[in-house]
């Protein structure tokens, strides 16, 4: 059986706009630069949904394989995220012109803010300058450090977070300052990544007629998530799925090779990979699987809807606590955002 090809995105004004129910993952991919050809290989096997970051270094060769494609650019859509160093209300739109830029597109269908904590920049003349991708410094990147630590502005971190560090912040200027690019034509959406509810709580009553289109947060069998989807459901938000695959967990097992997703494939005709995006889409998410071979690219759009069993079988892998958690930065930042 089938599953919905897009969903629903709620927009400005009370408008929608579709989005592809799969999308085409670029996370770490200019790692071995092979961005751009596996973006292309995703376009011509009848991808619509590239999802991208200023942080991921990719920008150019997404933009590369889009240009390359021939593939109308209305008929793409393309979500892309801001990194905390531009969150200060001034400096959000520097962060969409380096990726327009880069990209050599006109506008970008989703733009979202990467995290619900904020970074001191160096200065606006060092994020005007920024570069990202791999190899690349926090100091290249515009990111202020002290003693080899990223400086947060918790003025303009979320007020959760920063209250539970003991400090004072909001989000909401961010945030006006998101639905301030919509209104410039330079984005159709906007919405958050890796924001959990009193995060979203805090910043609602400020999205009446520019909305939180979307929640981009990490989501597999092991990390389900399934409160932050309802939460965000019951507010017309939709879920996107970062890491649809998982990682390893300490003992090193990982969920590729996990004997029941191993098992379910083999019994609907499938690979794991597209077991588990179907899985997603049957939810009323949307997965952004990442591959950088062919025929898996391929296979990870082919979603099908399973059967009731197979699916509660899936959910019922569900780890305890942080323990199936790919990202959580604050080991690395030392900011308690879960």
């Amino acid at each position: 059986m089938s599953l919905p090809k897009t969903f629903p995105l709620k927009a400005a004004n009370g408008t929608t706009i579709e989005i592809p129910s799969v999308g085409y993952g670029t996370w770490s991919s200019g790692e071995n630069d092979w961005a751009k050809d596996a973006t292309l290989t995703a376009l011509k096997e009848g991808y619509r949904h590239i999802d991208g970051a200023w942080m991921y270094g990719v920008d150019e060769s997404v933009g590369a394989a889009i240009k390359e494609s021939g593939i109308p650019r209305e008929e793409i859509f393309v979500t892309s995220k801001a990194w905390p160093n531009f969150f200060a209300p001034e400096n959000v739109e520097i962060c969409l012109d380096h990726v327009l830029k880069a990209t050599q597109l006109d506008y970008i269908d989703l733009f979202l803010v990467h995290w619900p904590v904020t970074f001191k920049p160096i200065s606006r003349e060092a994020l005007l300058k920024a570069q990202t991708g791999h190899g690349k410094s926090q100091e290249d990147k515009g990111i202020l450090q002290e003693n080899g630590a990223i400086v947060v502005d918790w003025g303009h971190t979320s007020t959760p977070i920063a209250r539970k560090a003991g400090h004072e912040g909001s989000f909401v200027p961010t945030w006006k300052a998101m639905q301030e690019l919509v209104k410039k034509g330079k984005v159709r959406a906007i919405g958050v990544s890796n924001f959990s509810i009193a995060d979203i709580e805090e910043l609602l009553p400020h999205s009446k007629e520019i909305p939180i289109s979307c929640n981009q947060i990490e989501v597999h069998p092991w990390l389900p998530q399934t409160e932050l989807i309802e939460f965000a459901r019951k507010h017309d938000i939709l879920t996107t799925c970062y890491s649809p695959f998982a990682g390893q967990k300490k003992d090193g097992q990982t969920l590729l090779k996990d004997g029941t997703v191993l098992a379910l494939a083999e019994k609907n005709g499938m690979d794991v990979g597209q077991i588990l995006q179907s899985w997603a889409v049957q939810r009323g998410t949307v997965p952004l699987g990442k591959s950088a071979t062919p025929s898996r690219i391929k296979s990870n759009l082919q979603v099908r809807k399973l059967s009731d069993e197979d699916f509660k079988a899936l959910d019922a892998l569900k780890l305890e606590g942080d323990e199936g958690r790919t990202v959580n930065p604050s080991k690395t930042w030392g900011v308690a955002l879960y």
